[in-house]
């Protein structure tokens, strides 16, 4: 019987084999997609955490523009350019630079100012994102210089949208300026 007992064991050992072989294809696709969905979680938990944790911004879209403001006004570009979505800051912190560098951040945030004194909110807005529009209006003709550049602006009206949008943490930023 000692014997039988020993051939039941290598029978069942090789159609175990024998599965695991004919199976082994099935096998590694299952751990493979898996790895994949976990490493892909992980990815994207890591592009998800700095708008998951940023709390610089106001708890309305009205704060974030004072505080952007604020800062301006501070000459604090590295702040000021914290209050845009995150895809944005790095250019408008060059952006501001140069404004600062220019001597027109005042002009700007004169600008600014005078722009939210006339926002209507837009009918497209949502709980994540409002939208605020104003008009300028240019009397005459004129020539704005800017980065050793000139820029005709012709007299009319002219819409000024200004956007932001609400992060996980309750914060607004600006996307649109």
């Amino acid at each position: 019987m000692g014997k039988w007992k020993g051939v039941i064991v290598l029978l069942i050992i090789a159609a175990l084999v024998t599965w695991g072989l004919l199976n082994l294809s099935k096998i590694m696709n299952a751990v493979q997609g898996k790895y994949t969905a976990w490493k892909t979680q992980r990815q994207i938990a890591a592009l998800e955490r700095p708008y998951k944790t940023d709390k610089i911004g106001g708890q309305t879209p009205e704060e974030t523009f004072d505080m952007f403001i604020e800062a301006l006004k501070k000459e604090d570009i590295e702040l000021a350019s914290k209050y845009f979505v995150l895809q944005k800051q790095d250019e408008w912190e060059k952006t501001l630079g140069e404004y600062k560098k220019n001597n027109l951040l005042a002009n700007f945030v004169l600008e600014l100012e005078n722009t939210e004194k006339t926002w209507e909110k837009s009918k497209k807005n949502n709980e994540n994102a409002i939208e605020f529009n104003s008009y300028i209006e240019v009397e005459k003709d004129s020539v704005i210089k800017f980065q050793n550049q000139e820029f005709p602006v012709e007299s009319g009206s002219y819409l000024n949208v200004t956007r932001f949008e609400k992060y996980p943490m309750g914060v607004w930023k600006i996307s649109v300026l």
